[in-house]
């Protein structure tokens, strides 16, 4: 049974149920009374090792920690992608990529999926999504499930954004994107760094809300993307004076980050490391950004039965094996994200080392509140609430980004990007991390001996290289066949645009429909 058919089936059921009996329906929202809110933040492309939750030396997320003392901190989650494509559809709809089908090169989450925001509406819940990635938004079909979808560049919060942007900007900061963002020029891909509107959206929308109904928030906050712009109080947390002024030159520079990632041309040490630094400035500002918003909704008493989730979508190169941002790998930097669950009335708190991911957030936000998971959906995922104490784990890279292969190729004629067009899956096995690639170079890990991947076992354990190939193909036979149908609608400009301007932008497949993509303004809305 298709679960468009499930979706429509559950209205129809509810829509008998308030016709046939009154009482029925007062019964129903005497429960709904009863069930706890949901509140889900997502920290876009943070990885675990770099907050000082999980014991890294800087103190990146100081307010995080406190708060967690009441909270399930799970320190042994992978995210089920590199990217937030793949990985937020994952956490929306309980399924591995390879499950769904949705990636860079199709992006579109189809209609046949039924998304845990709307399993919550479909329950009477009040739905909210607030996302300052351009990817989780209607343009894409990730707003299924949610009353209300809105992003920073919204016409109501556009100046307000630009305004944060400009605060944030050091005094003698006379770089291209400084000069640009002081004219009035911030783009919706610079604008993604103004996470206060994320509170202040929600805030005034739960003001609205009916309190008599539960609630279903959903946060996506994007400070830790590229390009990175922390306040300079915060990079000054991190770095010296004279590393804060030259932070400010490092970025955004998209084919500079190429280039290193490809071995054509390398950032120094230092360089590596004051990215590095401020990179921890915008975990930090993250980490202020959460605790006001627990802050701000507790006192509002919107917390007294909510569930509060902290996760990430995907974690950030840094110069771990020579590459930046988060493409063309599986390393852990990559996957190994954070994940804290806080619902006292539910949920014991304390560290939890156990193997989870992030996508499990899908039946067990249904478990917490009380609601079933789709009969027809046969999903990996599991619950929180029981985790087990071995399990394989799987993570995948399913498509290429071919717009930095393209780019660089450009200013490299004779440069082979081949060894680049792969795509990989992982498979973790107790300490063993295999790696699958499309070319055949596969990788293999020892993570108790090895936690940076740098010594590849798969010929000097050729056996148990080959024993995990064979699990793995196991697996892969069983993965359900992903929805295949056709975009209702083009991307619009605009949203190219900011895709673009994120280093995402220009597929093969988008470039065939609209040659102009590359050099559209980024700035046209």
């Amino acid at each position: 049974m298709k679960q468009s058919i499930h979706k429509i089936a559950a209205a129809v059921a509810i829509l008998s149920v308030a016709i046939v009996s009154g009482c029925k329906e007062s019964s129903r929202a005497q429960s709904n009374a009863t069930r706890p809110n949901v509140l889900w933040v997502v920290w876009d492309t943070v990885r675990a090792d770099h907050l000082s939750l999980y014991g890294y030396e800087r103190p990146t997320t100081p307010r995080l920690e406190e708060w967690a003392k009441g909270a399930r901190v799970f320190e042994n989650c992978i995210s089920t992608a590199t990217s937030t494509v793949p990985s937020h559809a994952s956490m929306f709809t309980g399924l591995l990529p390879s499950e769904h089908g949705i990636h860079n090169k199709h992006r579109f989450l189809e209609d046949g999926y039924t998304t845990v925001a709307e399993l919550f509406s479909d329950a009477g819940y009040q739905t909210y999504l607030f996302a300052a990635n351009p990817h989780i938004a209607q343009d894409e079909n990730f707003h299924q499930g949610f009353d209300v979808e809105e992003h920073p560049w919204n016409p109501q919060y556009r100046d307000e954004a630009r305004r944060i942007l400009q605060e944030k900007l050091l005094p003698d900061d006379q770089g291209r994107l400084a000069r640009r963002i002081r004219g009035g020029g911030g783009t919706t891909w610079t604008i993604k760094a103004s996470g206060a509107l994320a509170r202040k959206g929600a805030e005034a929308w739960l003001a609205q809300c009916d309190p008599d109904r539960p609630f279903f928030i959903f946060l996506n906050y994007m400070e830790a993307h590229e390009p990175y712009i922390p306040a300079e109080s915060y990079r000054q947390l991190m770095m010296s004076p004279e590393d804060v002024r030259r932070s400010c030159k490092l970025g955004p520079v998209w084919p500079a980050i190429w280039h290193h990632s490809f071995g054509l041309k390398s950032y120094s040490d230092e360089d590596i490391a004051i990215m590095g630094a401020t990179y921890d400035a915008t975990l930090r500002e993250l980490d202020d950004l959460f605790g006001d918003l627990i802050t701000s909704l507790q006192a509002a008493g919107h917390l007294d039965n909510t569930i509060v989730v902290l996760t990430a979508d995907h974690g950030e190169h840094l110069g771990d094996h020579h590459m930046l941002d988060h493409q063309f790998a599986l390393y852990n930097p990559l996957i190994h994200v954070p994940l804290v669950l806080h619902y006292p009335q539910g949920v014991e708190p304390g560290r939890d080392s156990r193997p989870v991911m992030n996508f499990d957030l899908f039946p067990t936000l249904l478990e917490l509140a009380g609601l079933d998971l789709p009969a027809d959906l046969n999903t990996r995922a599991q619950s929180l609430l029981a985790p087990l104490d071995k399990r394989l784990r799987i993570a995948e890279y399913p498509a290429v980004f071919e717009k930095g292969l393209r780019t660089v190729k450009k200013g490299y004629p004779n440069w082979d990007p081949t060894p680049w067009r792969r795509t990989f899956r992982a498979l973790f096995a107790d300490d063993d991390k295999y790696i699958w690639a499309s070319d055949g170079r596969h990788e293999l890990y020892d993570l108790a001996d090895d936690p940076g991947e740098l010594h590849n076992l798969v010929e000097t354990r050729a056996d148990r290289a080959a024993e995990l190939d064979a699990l793995l193909a196991e697996q892969v036979a069983t993965f359900a066949e992903p929805l295949r149908s056709v975009r209702t609608r083009p991307p619009s400009k605009a949203h190219q645009a900011r895709l673009k301007g994120l280093g995402y932008a220009g597929t093969d497949e988008e470039l065939d429909e609209n040659p102009s993509a590359e050099q559209d303004s980024v700035d046209e809305e």
